[in-house]
């Protein structure tokens, strides 16, 4: 019974923190809003994972491009939520302009590599290929491999 209770409570709770989260204007502070900051935390868990997801679906390789427009959606995408939207008292909470936003960029980083990896299984395969052809080489090469790398040395 209990547990029931326990559930309930919860799913009230859920929904009333959602109610204040899509209240325009609501002008929310640390005392009536202190929820705001594991809120603005997920909400940029979901952006950057949601970015990660296109990043590796698109097949984006230009990793400095797609890594600053990731760190810009993922930090001032919420900022404009609970500025513009909220109005929030942003002074009151401790931490809320950038609570999450490495987390979100990690959690971005982690889904864009995993698609790319994936989308690139042969290229994958082949560097594997080549490095393991690299380290089981015969003495021969070992020797010249010496030799060259003294005589860059006294170079």
């Amino acid at each position: 019974r209990s547990s029931i209770q326990l559930a309930n409570r919860h799913a009230m709770t859920t929904s009333s923190v959602l109610k204040k989260a899509c209240k325009f204007g609501s002008k929310p502070d640390e005392s009536t809003f202190p929820e705001l900051v594991p809120l603005v935390t997920w909400l940029r868990l979901i952006i950057g994972a949601i970015y990660g997801v296109t990043l590796g679906i698109r097949n984006e390789n230009r990793g400095l491009v797609g890594l600053t427009l990731g760190l810009n959606v993922i930090a001032f995408g919420p900022m404009l939520y609970f500025n513009g939207y909220l109005m929030a008292k942003v002074d009151s909470y401790k931490n809320l302009r950038f609570v999450g936003v490495v987390n979100g960029l990690a959690i971005m980083l982690l889904i864009w590599i995993t698609f790319f990896t994936w989308a690139h299984s042969e290229e994958e395969i082949s560097l594997q290929k080549v490095l393991s052809d690299a380290m089981i080489s015969s003495p021969e090469d070992a020797d010249l491999t010496e030799e060259t790398t003294i005589a860059a040395d006294e170079f």
